[in-house]
């Protein structure tokens, strides 16, 4: 099998080369490689069936001895190993691997950094094609689209209550159980009113129902829209000359606009009720007491910022939502990625938009 002379080795393989015989393979490719030759030539001409597992042999077999600069040859191709070899594309997998260059400090935090604007600048765009719709579009001959607006209020408001309801009630109580550890050791338990019904109101409420928005609505814009992006049906609106933003975005937006404040006042009210019931079944406070000094501590500008803000996180929701789900890519993994960064990116910019609401109104006077 070898001729010293021209120091080549020529190894033969039998009719069946499959996982059983690759070990035979590589040892007298292994020994060939060790006795100096210069070249290696691979006999396939008795080979009638193979597996998978038998052509790995030989790809791996092959990339060591091109590294030891050991030449292989390919004997007695038949049609059926030619095209195995051609669908594998044996140059590319044979071709040194190209050494990766370990990005520098600037270049992770622009990969973190630049994808995050980019998703920015695509939902300021979207927030100005909703208000174009909202806007300027009636004036121009173009409806807006009121029936799939009421159908995002639904699904958004109708499925919320029970959780705003339950969370509100718990929460009342547990801002009325905190305010009463300390107020009755100066026996100002009556003032467990102002504490719940200024803190709901003012920011708690607003911040909350915001929150489970995002959780809820805001998860199920995001998977829906994703969906539709990798099911082509965005691409078909657009072909059918329908404005995806006007009509998938702008109803979502004016939904969550118009919801979410009608569940804050809801998350409100049965807060209330909770803290309310609390003090006095618990902290021993009269009805008629706790409702007047729950009366005297709210104002209207209390209920009317929080309303605004309400407003505005479910525009932030929907729009964090809308965006993310648009720019889906990569199939079914990018669709739960996209369901879970705009949730994580809804509530950041919900705290973002609330500290900011708090420096204008709080602040300022």
């Amino acid at each position: 099998m070898t001729d010293p002379s021209e120091r080549t080795a020529e190894v033969r393989l039998p009719s069946c080369f499959d996982s059983d015989a690759a070990p035979e393979l590589v040892a007298s490719l292994n020994a060939a490689v060790r006795a100096g030759n210069e070249e290696v030539a691979l006999d396939l001409r008795a080979v009638e069936r193979f597996d998978s597992a038998g052509m790995a042999v030989i790809l791996d077999t092959l990339k060591q001895a091109r590294a030891n600069g050991v030449k292989v040859r390919l004997l007695g191709l038949s049609d059926a190993l030619y095209d195995f070899f051609t669908l594998v594309s044996i140059d590319r997998l044979l071709r040194p691997g190209e050494t990766t260059r370990r990005p520098g400090f600037v270049e992770r935090v622009g990969a973190t950094f630049v994808p995050m604007i980019d998703a920015f600048a695509r939902g300021l765009r979207m927030l100005g094609f909703a208000l174009w719709s909202f806007v300027v579009a009636p004036f121009r001959g173009e409806k807006v689209r009121a029936e799939m607006a009421v159908d995002e209020m639904y699904l958004a408001g109708n499925g919320g209550i029970s959780v705003i309801t339950m969370i509100g009630f718990l929460l009342g109580m547990i801002l009325a159980m905190q305010a009463w550890v300390q107020l009755r050791l100066f026996g100002a338990e009556i003032f467990i009113a102002d504490m719940v019904a200024v803190s709901v109101t003012r920011e708690i409420g607003p911040l909350m129902t915001a929150i489970l928005m995002a959780a809820r609505s805001g998860s199920s814009i995001a998977a829906k829209l994703g969906t539709m992006v990798i099911n082509e049906e965005v691409d078909a609106l657009r072909q059918m000359g329908i404005h995806p933003v006007r009509y998938l975005v702008s109803p979502k937006v004016l939904a969550l606009a118009a919801v979410t404040p009608c569940l804050t006042v809801l998350f409100c009210a049965i807060a209330i009720i909770g803290g309310m019931l609390f003090g006095v079944l618990v902290a021993g406070i009269e009805w008629g007491a706790y409702i007047e000094q729950t009366h005297k501590a709210l104002k209207l500008a209390d209920l009317f910022s929080g309303l605004v803000k309400s407003a505005t996180f479910g525009v932030v929701v929907a729009l964090v939502g809308c965006t993310l789900g648009l720019g889906v890519r990569g199939g079914s993994e990018g669709v739960g990625l996209a369901t879970t960064r705009a949730v994580v990116a809804s509530i950041f910019l919900i705290i973002c938009v609330d500290a900011v609401f708090v420096l204008l109104l709080r602040v300022g006077a």
